[in-house]
């Protein structure tokens, strides 16, 4: 090989060792890019927070306690060294019934019902439904209250205990027959006020309140049918007195009204009657003979050939 060639091949090394360095440049490069990328999306991910509608989230730093600040519905740049508890500032629906309706509880039994006792000694089972909404301007404090628990964690025992509370306070003050009938309405607002104050304290706010579908027992199912029938019955004989005395009433007045136009009727003749006697004298009497007169005797025959006139004018 000669010199030539020997550099020749030099500089062919050369250039391809300045095409690697560039491969690896760019290789790295990319690489530091794509490193860099999935950081900035990692700690964008880290730092971005979501409120959904209906929502408001309370701030806790790690560094500084619970925020005064709170977060409404949409996205937000949250530091990852805090954390956001959502609450809910629209209506909530609660329900405690036979078939659960909520779809919070699907692995669990649908009969979430309760249990309340009345005045006069029994227990019957019961559906309620409630709405409420949190305060958003109060979270803070109600995080702090609760230690940072859920919504749904607060539902299900403060909530619930108060509900249960201040249904069995009411329910307790009215009889069976009470509550099954028109008294309803009556102990649904008595429940309301007193469990809206009880939750007005956490900072909750309550906006409607149900007890329905109430279920006694069977013997108490029969007894208040019995009830029902009977109120029933007097109910009919009511309305049949009332019909037959308005019949009665009907029948009074039509024979009243026959009575007294007979009396009409026979006063009216017997007036008539009398003017009649008044204006038949002996003249008028006699002109309407005359004027009824055919010009021919009256003659009467006595037997055989006799015959004896009268003067009607003697």
């Amino acid at each position: 090989m000669s010199i030539f060639n020997k550099f020749k091949n030099h500089d062919q090394w050369d250039d391809d060792d300045q095409e690697s360095g560039k491969k690896v440049a760019m290789f790295g490069g990319v690489a530091l890019t794509t490193v860099l990328l999935i950081v900035v999306a990692v700690v964008g991910v880290k730092c971005t927070y979501r409120i959904g509608p209906g929502f408001a989230g309370v701030m806790y730093n790690m560094d500084g306690g619970v925020e005064d600040d709170t977060l409404g519905q949409g996205w937000h740049i949250v530091s990852p060294w805090k954390s956001v508890i959502e609450y809910p500032v629209s209506t909530e629906t609660v329900y405690y019934t036979k078939n659960n309706v909520d779809g919070k509880d699907e692995d669990k039994e649908d009969d979430k019902s309760i249990n309340v006792n009345t005045k006069d000694g029994k227990q019957v089972n019961c559906d309620v439904t409630y709405a409420y909404h949190m305060n958003q301007e109060t979270l803070p404090d109600l995080f702090t209250q609760f230690r940072g628990r859920k919504y749904t964690d607060i539902e299900s025992s403060i909530m619930k205990n108060d509900m249960y509370q201040a249904v069995n306070e009411v329910t307790s003050q009215y009889t069976l027959m009470e509550l099954v009938g028109d008294k309803r309405p009556q102990i649904n607002a008595e429940i309301f006020k007193k469990f809206s104050e009880a939750l007005d304290r956490e900072g909750i706010v309550l906006e409607t309140f149900n007890l329905s579908d109430v279920r006694p027992d069977d013997a108490t199912k029969e007894a208040i049918q019995n009830v029902v029938n009977a109120q029933n019955a007097l109910a009919q004989s009511k309305i049949d007195k009332e019909k037959a005395e308005i019949e009665a009433e009907q029948a009074r007045v039509t024979a009243k009204g026959k009575a007294d136009a007979l009396i009409i009727e026979a006063e009216g003749q017997a007036q008539a009657n009398e003017k009649l006697q008044q204006t038949l004298t002996s003249t008028v009497i006699q002109q309407h003979m005359i004027e009824k007169w055919d010009g021919k005797l009256s003659q009467f025959n006595g037997g055989g050939n006799s015959s004896f006139l009268f003067n009607v004018s003697q």
